[in-house]
């Protein structure tokens, strides 16, 4: 049996994270904004949205997450949704002043936020959510065959060219991101990512409370039509709740469009207007 199968639910695990924090205030104030903490996708680590920190970390205090499974926590095992909920809660409460952070997710890293933020609303300023939403259809279809699509990523992985790999992704080349990528593929978290997607339902997603959530879709790649439907769940709940789609996007936008991700980002969090390339659903 995998270490992924076989290890049970850990309390407080430790992370590994990369903070990336504002120039010291001359006058010696604090950051006038909370911290943001980035969930990355499946097989991928906090490098992914390092084209996106740039244009916040000016401003913010970052915190760019590993998930467990992957690149500095890939010894913290199983992935799972418990484990990965616990680390973030764990994180958040003892790293975080105050104790509650902005959360933005990308496709795993958005079911994790979703799941954080239905189980620990009380330490979830606010949400961006991008690349998910509840699986519906044929994407529900091969995402339950979590094996089949580990085995075909992997497979992609050894064999297709730095330029077919990103080509595809529809990213310019980030071949230090893929060196990463390849060193956490294995069949075991990538059939524990997947077999995450598909826990969190509409169902689950109508039970979060207190949480101002943005759900956004990448034109190109996601699912609109579902996104759409999940922004109306979420304002059930709570009218705050967003849901919009970037038309131009591909899956991983923080890597093609990384200034308009800050930028959708940004105006989230402060609750201001968000760019006009987010079109509301």
């Amino acid at each position: 049996m995998s270490s992924q199968e076989s290890s049970p639910k850990k309390e407080n695990l430790e992370i590994s994270y990369t903070r990336l924090s504002p120039s010291p205030d001359p006058n010696g104030k604090d950051p006038s904004h909370a911290p943001i903490v980035f969930l990355h996708g499946l097989s991928t680590c906090h490098m992914e949205f390092s084209r996106v920190t740039p244009f916040l970390s000016k401003d913010y205090d970052l915190i760019l997450v590993d998930l467990p499974g992957h690149s500095g926590s890939r010894d913290i095992l199983p992935f799972s949704l418990d484990n990965a909920v616990n680390a973030l809660a764990h994180l958040v409460s003892t790293k975080v002043a105050g104790g509650r952070a902005h959360v933005v997710g990308l496709s795993l890293g958005g079911v994790v936020a979703l799941e954080f933020a239905r189980r620990r609303p009380e330490l979830v300023l606010s949400l961006f959510c991008t690349g998910f939403a509840p699986l519906s259809g044929y994407r529900q279809w091969f995402i339950s065959r979590p094996r089949l699509l580990g085995g075909i990523e992997i497979l992609s992985g050894k064999f297709t060219t730095e330029w077919l790999f990103w080509a595809y992704i529809g990213v310019e080349p980030f071949p230090k991101l893929r060196e990463e990528m390849r060193r956490n593929h294995s069949m075991e978290l990538l059939s524990a990512g997947y077999g995450a997607c598909t826990e969190v339902t509409m169902e689950s997603v109508a039970e979060i409370r207190g949480v101002r959530i943005a759900i956004v879709a990448g034109g190109k790649k996601d699912d609109v039509e579902q996104t759409r439907e999940t922004g109306k769940v979420l304002a059930n709940a709570n009218p705050e709740c967003k849901a919009f789609v970037v038309r131009d996007a591909v899956h991983l936008w923080d890597l093609q469009l990384p200034e308009l991700f800050a930028q959708g980002v940004r105006a989230w969090v402060e609750g201001s207007e968000m760019p006009k390339e987010f079109e509301l659903l």
